[in-house]
């Protein structure tokens, strides 16, 4: 005989996945990070079609593989910080440590193909170092 249903089906609604923690400002910040990250799977959707200057098949194989997982977290992060469902911001965070700052700084010499390209990976840590930086401090001020 199956169990009763108990309340734990109830907590998977959204209405229930909404963080406690998130203040307006930081349910603000996390809508502008999803905007960002949904730029960067339209980034990630050119280069899969070539339309960002380099073929994607003449890319090296660490390369393409990287596109389709960032492309995958960026619309996944993304819907899910739209949403503001409580796992979304721990995520972000998760997969910007794992799918950028390890490979970027671990793997660098995979990715600087051009001198410009280490400026470009610079630039790209930058940004999501301050992106994090700006939701943990709204985070911990609880604003």
């Amino acid at each position: 005989m199956a169990p009763p249903i108990t309340n734990e089906i109830a907590s998977l609604s959204p209405a229930a996945m909404k963080p406690a923690a998130m203040g307006a400002w930081t349910a603000r910040y996390a809508k502008l990070v999803a905007v960002v990250l949904a730029y960067g799977a339209t980034v990630h959707v050119g280069n899969i079609f070539g339309l960002t200057g380099t073929p994607w098949l003449s890319t090296p194989l660490l390369w393409r593989c990287m596109d389709i997982a960032l492309l995958i977290f960026n619309i996944t992060a993304a819907i899910a910080l739209w949403r503001g469902w409580s796992w979304s911001v721990w995520f972000v965070f998760g997969g910007i440590m794992l799918l950028q700052f390890v490979p970027y700084t671990l793997l660098r010499s995979h990715f600087i193909l051009k001198p410009e390209d280490a400026q470009t990976l610079n630039g790209l840590l930058g940004t999501e170092a301050i992106l994090l930086a700006v939701f943990l401090v709204l985070l911990w001020m609880k604003k």
